[in-house]
């Protein structure tokens, strides 16, 4: 590629993979013009031109939720939405560095990448949001094997039909088969049949309560009753509403109304509150049926929402949310509920950790409404899928203005409520359940091999040309 040709280019080497996030089809060669710059030496520049753009796409909603709803300058959120994607890129760019310093032959890029998602998804905080994966969410032939390998394979799956692709347009027939027939054969593993099923009903409720108007006092309780309105007299087994939904402190010696709703139905109730235990505040899943009540702290809190880094070094603990110690399955009739609350649903290991404890179905509570009409709304519901797949386990997502929907254990949408929709899905489910999955005892290392496998390479090659 000529240098002139290559200055020209870069600049719209996002492009496909922007459009991939809508047309998924496009993923399968969204990074092929990434691999003609690499073939001509080029990867910083390339690996900022291609992923940057994209990142700042899929977290614009940033911008929306702390300008319009936090109040924060529009400079500030700008600059919000820029560190984060530049934080996301950094490890990509760590993946490209490494690769250029192996000297590999170009399809060994598909591990050094996977390698710096895995870091990612692990350092600090962790951060397992935005990977190659989301892209082709929708696909269900095609992430089906996430069940043995997760949601990180997919993504090397990703860029090894990219450059099977890439080989094919370069005339290297066989390159391409070499590539591609591993993963073909992988895919070619049929599901496990299940062991055990049984017949429940799940009704969700989708308040659609617009986040200027869901903590506004004078709201409040017009929002409380929206709820409990459209819940009495529903028939299922459980009635599931979304995070925060009680838009109170919750104790359950006020919650007359919760009581009411409860003692006049048949169904247990599970929603979002925020609780306090001793001088603790929470934000929690609250279990209540006429027998019991019962809670889940949230363990995965949202760095700068629900908690300030180094808050104690800082004098700033007293902002910060505090966070539960453990997993909660509720058990109510034959079910065994797994709750997870909004930002956790990206941590795979968290409904692993559910399913090897005999959880039979994943619940998810959220209020996206913060990223409402922009791309990070999208960007969340689509980890869920991956839930289901990599555990064989059914879904519930109960969202204020939406994504809310039930899906089933091979990663297809069962029901679901369109966003911006006021109503109650209701779900009546054959509920599946099957062993654990080859992903739940041995497939989630497979980030861990990925990095072992790209360290070992680098010393390999760095030893052979210190040699040569």
């Amino acid at each position: 590629m000529s240098a002139r040709l290559y200055s020209k280019a870069l600049p719209f080497l996002s492009i496909p993979l922007i459009l991939a996030y809508y047309f998924s089809w496009l993923s399968f060669v969204a990074l092929i013009p990434l691999f003609l710059f690499f073939e001509n030496k080029q990867y910083i520049k390339p690996t900022v031109s291609t992923f940057l753009p994209f990142l700042i796409f899929i977290y614009s909603g940033i911008y929306k939720s702390t300008h319009t709803y936090y109040g924060l300058f529009s400079a500030i959120s700008v600059i919000l939405v820029l560190l984060l994607s530049l934080y996301h890129l950094l490890y990509l760019l760590l993946g490209s560095w490494f690769f250029k310093k192996s000297n590999l032959p170009l399809p060994f890029f598909a591990l050094f990448f996977v390698s710096s998602e895995f870091l990612k998804d692990k350092l600090l905080y962790g951060m397992p949001l935005g990977n190659l994966s989301i892209l082709i969410y929708n696909l269900p032939f095609f992430i089906k094997d996430a069940s043995i390998f997760g949601s990180l394979y997919i993504d090397f799956k990703i860029i090894i039909v990219n450059l099977a692709l890439y080989y094919i347009f370069k005339k290297n027939i066989k390159m391409a088969v070499i590539l591609i027939l591993p993963i073909l054969l992988i895919n070619l593993i049929p599901y496990p049949k299940p062991i055990k099923q049984f017949k429940t009903s799940i009704d969700i409720v989708q308040g659609n309560i617009p986040q200027n108007q869901k903590w506004e006092e004078q709201y409040l309780e017009r929002n409380l009753k929206r709820y409990l309105s459209l819940s009495n007299g529903l028939k299922a087994d459980v009635v599931v509403w979304p995070e925060s939904a009680y838009p109170y402190l919750f104790d359950p010696r006020t919650a007359v109304s919760i009581k009411n709703l409860i003692d006049n139905n048949t169904f247990a109730l599970l929603f979002g509150a925020l609780t306090k235990n001793n001088d603790d505040y929470y934000n929690s899943i609250v279990f209540y049926t006429k027998k019991r009540i019962d809670y889940y702290y949230k363990r995965k809190l949202v760095p700068f929402a629900e908690f300030i880094p180094f808050a104690k070094l800082l004098g700033l603990e007293e902002y910060n949310f505090s966070k539960g110690k453990k997993g909660v399955i509720f058990e109510y009739k034959n079910l065994k509920i797994a709750p997870l609350i909004c930002y956790e649903e990206n941590f795979a290991y968290l409904s692993r950790q559910y399913k090897l404890s005999g959880a039979n179905l994943i619940a998810v509570f959220t209020n996206d409404a913060w990223f409402d009409k922009t791309p990070t709304f999208s960007l969340f519901p689509r980890s869920d899928i991956y839930r289901s797949v990599e555990n064989r386990v059914w879904l519930v997502r109960s969202a204020n203005t939406g994504t809310s929907f039930v899906i089933n254990p091979e990663g297809k949408v069962f029901e679901e409520i369109k966003p911006d929709t006021m109503g109650v899905l209701k779900a009546n489910l054959n509920l599946t359940i099957y062993k654990p999955t080859f992903y739940d005892k041995f497939g989630w290392l497979f980030g861990y091999v990925s990095m072992g496998v790209s360290i070992l390479l680098l010393f390999y090659r760095r030893r052979t040309n210190q040699k040569a």
